[in-house]
């Protein structure tokens, strides 16, 4: 395709950002979460890198995002973190080895009348505090129970699974309490698993060692993005992943009191060049930033985004820029525009603005 837009992914930035996991918990075995299309960066490309880097399993949300991971031949195993959906769903997880989250009765129900021939393998989910998914401490004596007498398939336990609420605050005593009530579980009915436990995110794993379990499931800090409130990427270590790449496919020339694009939004204050870039809301670049001007480079060099943002198009000033017509312009990310920066910019979060870029934005492998 030859539309000018594409998201760039850093191989070398990935493996960085996986050796930092394994330094943090070098006796843990590592699931990196690649749900929602990898938190934006591409689940087909992030998914290759990361498995070549000899990543142990992935986290997903479903069952249709771990076809998709299967459907590429790789090495490491998918858990659906949301369980099945359906009751068909179980004997197509045990076919192509995926793992399963048990989250409801409703899921025990469909494993007690599914049958499947292959070894399925499943977490429990234990309801630490988040009050999100999973069973209670009182619940938990019933689902083994219920477990203990699914004999009609081979089916293997691997271990308690939980979330964190409050990770990216440390020091929030929350954390301290839920780490509490999940070791409490593991030891109250760790001798019904294979004790395969899994607790910590990438916050945890950064600052919260007391959650170490066998399983650790990063996330945000994988891609070069700090899980932590208050700290940067740099200041964690960590390596951004992902820079948005567009080119100019017009320049127009303004005079004084000329306005710009849709609801005439943006005056010219004097004679000036502007550019315009493949690039809009339909793929993922939020409307707001162009009326706030929002930073971008063109190449290389520091400007910002003019007006409002189109569907496919957005404005970009040229002032002193010497730009022609087919030159870069990266819209963000990097350590030059972070998302993290976007993120506050907008009232929101990393894992928002990563997830918003659109799939038809291509996503390539640089090194």
């Amino acid at each position: 395709m030859t539309r000018p837009n594409h998201v760039e992914i850093s191989a070398s930035a990935l493996a960085h950002n996986l050796a930092v996991v394994r330094r943090a918990a070098p006796h843990s075995r590592i699931m990196g979460a690649i749900k929602a299309n990898a938190y934006g960066h591409g689940a087909a490309v992030v998914a290759g890198i990361l498995a070549a880097a000899g990543i142990d399993a992935f986290a997903v949300a479903c069952m249709e995002e771990a076809e998709e991971i299967h459907a590429l031949g790789l090495a490491p195993r998918c858990t659906a973190l949301a369980g099945p959906f359906a009751a068909e769903e179980i004997p197509l997880a045990a076919a192509h080895s995926h793992r399963l989250v048990l989250q409801n009765f409703d899921q025990l129900r469909w494993l007690q009348e599914s049958r499947w021939q292959e070894p399925l393998e499943v977490f429990v989910k234990f309801d630490s505090g988040m009050h999100r998914l999973g069973f209670s401490s009182t619940e938990l004596p019933q689902v083994f129970a219920q477990l203990r007498g699914t004999r009609h398939s081979p089916l293997r336990v691997l271990g308690l699974l939980s979330h964190l609420a409050r990770a990216d605050t440390p020091a929030d005593p929350y954390n301290d309490e839920q780490i509490k009530a999940f070791h409490r579980a593991c030891a109250d009915f760790g001798s019904e698993t294979a004790g395969e436990h899994s607790l910590p995110n990438s916050a945890a794993l950064l600052a919260l060692p007391a959650a170490f379990t066998p399983w650790v499931r990063p996330g945000l800090l994988l891609y070069g993005l700090a899980p932590i409130q208050g700290q940067s990427a740099s200041s964690l270590g960590l390596a951004p992943v992902l820079r948005w790449q567009t080119r100019i496919v017009a320049i127009r020339n303004l005079r004084a009191g000329d306005w710009l694009g849709y609801g005439a939004s943006w005056q010219a204050p004097e004679d000036c060049r502007v550019g315009v870039i493949a690039c809009g809301y339909g793929d993922g670049l939020d409307r707001r930033l162009g009326l706030q001007e929002a930073p971008v480079l063109v190449r290389g060099q520091a400007s910002r985004l003019l007006g409002r943002v189109s569907m496919d198009l957005a404005f970009v000033a040229l002032d002193g820029i010497r730009a022609e017509l087919g030159d870069p312009v990266q819209v963000l990310g990097g350590p030059e525009l972070p998302l993290e920066d976007c993120a506050a910019r907008l009232d929101t979060i990393p894992y928002e603005i990563g997830t918003r870029i659109a799939r038809r934005v291509a996503r390539r492998q640089v090194p």
